[in-house]
C-alpha cells in the first residue's frame, strides 16, 4: 500500500506527464496497455498529456492511460516514455555526478502531498545507492526501474540495477503525515558503481 501510494502519488488528483524519447521519434500511443495493441495515434517527445489511469502490463511495464491536452485524444503509454510531474507540478530533476566522482547529493523540502522527483540515468548490473536523510521520520523514497517498477520503499537502499535506463527516485511523505500537510527538510544521496 505504501508503494503504489509513493509510486503513483498523484493520479487521484490531475496528474500531468511529458512525453519522452529520442527528437524526432514518435511515441505509440496504444487502444490498450500492451505493446501488442494497435497504435491509433501517436505523440511526440516533449507533447504534454493528462494521466487519466494507471496499470501494470502483463508485460511487466507501467502502463498509463493519458489524454492530450491539445486534441484531447487518449490511449495508453508505457511508463519508460513518459516523464510524470511530480506532485506539485515540478518537473523531476536530472542528477549527475561531478567528474572523477560516482555519487551526487540533493537537498530540498516538502510540504503535504508535495514530491520531488529525481532522474538518474544507469546500466543493467550497475549497484545503486540511496541515502535519504530528513527531519521528518515520515519522510520516504520510492525507486523506479525505467520500466516504472518499484525497486524499493523506505529511507535507504542498495540493489542491483535490473536494466538500463532513466531511474527515477520519488522523494514524499507518507499519505497519513501528507494528510495531516506535515512537511520536512531532506537530504538526499545516490551513487552509482
Amino acid at each position: 500500500m505504501l508503494s503504489l501510494c509513493l509510486a503513483l502519488p498523484a493520479l487521484a488528483q490531475t496528474e500531468m506527464g511529458t512525453l519522452r524519447g529520442n527528437p524526432g521519434s514518435q511515441i505509440n500511443v496504444r487502444s490498450q496497455p500492451s505493446t501488442n495493441a494497435p497504435a491509433p495515434s501517436y505523440g511526440i517527445p516533449g507533447d504534454r498529456v493528462q494521466i487519466l489511469s494507471s496499470t501494470r502490463g502483463a508485460d511487466g511495464y507501467t502502463w498509463h492511460y493519458i489524454e492530450f491536452s491539445q486534441s484531447r485524444a487518449r490511449g495508453w503509454v508505457r511508463g519508460d516514455l513518459l516523464m510524470l510531474d511530480s506532485g506539485n507540478g515540478n518537473p523531476a530533476q536530472r542528477v549527475s555526478f561531478a567528474p572523477g566522482t560516482s555519487a551526487a547529493t540533493v537537498n530540498g523540502s516538502i510540504r503535504g502531498y508535495e514530491m520531488r522527483d529525481y532522474l538518474l540515468n544507469a546500466r543493467a548490473g550497475q549497484r545503486m545507492t540511496v541515502d535519504l536523510r530528513s527531519n521528518s521520520t515520515f519522510m520516504q523514497i520510492a525507486v523506479l526501474s525505467p520500466q516504472g517498477e518499484t525497486l524499493h520503499v523506505g529511507t535507504n537502499w542498495t540493489g542491483s540495477l535490473p536494466s538500463s535506463g532513466d531511474y527515477l527516485v520519488r522523494v514524499g511523505l507518507v499519505r497519513a503525515e501528507a494528510r495531516r500537510d506535515g512537511a520536512g527538510g531532506f537530504k538526499l544521496t545516490v551513487g552509482v558503481r
